[in-house]
Parts: structure tokens; sequence; C-alpha cells
């Protein structure tokens, strides 16, 4: 039989990106092979240059590539833009990933073409 846990539902936070960061030997899980090439993306499609790129740029282009992510795997498991439930986090994501991109001077849509990158990287791992 097994024993409760005295606090169930605690999230210990050692997801896959934390575990990627440990095993490729850096801080943060934006400098991992998981977000990397993502980022790159979002800077080419927004026109971002890296020399100029804030700490604020910086950031927009991470939460890009993370929404991005989200985004494309919601998508892919058949979600859909709504007014509540999976769907609303799926609107608010690519609101929050659009509003970013405008931030960084872009406004022509361009988180399509991030689902394209999700999607090149993340084949080998998620064949179809």
């Amino acid at each position: 039989m097994l024993t409760p846990l005295p606090k169930p539902s605690i999230d210990t936070g050692m997801g896959l990106e934390r575990v990627a960061a440990a095993l490729q030997g850096v801080l943060s899980n934006f400098d991992t092979d998981l977000f990397v090439p993502l980022i790159r993306w979002a800077k080419k499609l927004t026109s971002t240059d890296q020399t100029e790129e804030t700490e604020k740029g910086a950031a927009s282009l991470r939460i890009i590539a993370d929404h991005a992510r989200a985004a494309t795997f919601l998508i892919s498991d058949g979600v859909v833009p709504a007014t509540e439930g999976r769907g609303y986090v799926l609107r608010k994501i690519l609101r929050r990933g659009i509003r970013h991109g405008r931030l960084l001077g872009q406004e022509k849509p361009f988180m399509h073409e991030m689902a394209f990158a999700v999607r090149d990287e993340m084949q080998v791992a998620i064949p179809n």
C-alpha cells in the first residue's frame, strides 16, 4: 500500500526544460537546444538585430519562442481558441506572443511561421 505524501501536488519544477538545462550545462532553459533555434527564428521573423538586442527585447524573444511552442502543441492536440478552458489558454498564449512580436516592431502575422519552426525542431522527438 502506498503512503500518501505529506504535501501532495507539489511541483518539483524538474520538467523537460530544467533537465535539458542541467544536462547541457547551461543556467537558463532558454539556452538549451530546445529554445535556441526557436529564439533564432523569432529574431529572424521580427528582424531583431542581435547587436541591438536589449534585455527587454531578449525577454520578448524568449516569450515568443516559449508561447509558439506551447501554442503549437495545443493546436496539434486539437485545441482551438475559445472563451473557456484550454481554448482560452491557447488564445491568451497566442495573443501574448503576438504582443511581444509587436513590441519588437513586427506588425505582420508571424506566429504561424513560428509554428513551422517548432514542427521542424520537434519532429525528431515527436514524429508524425
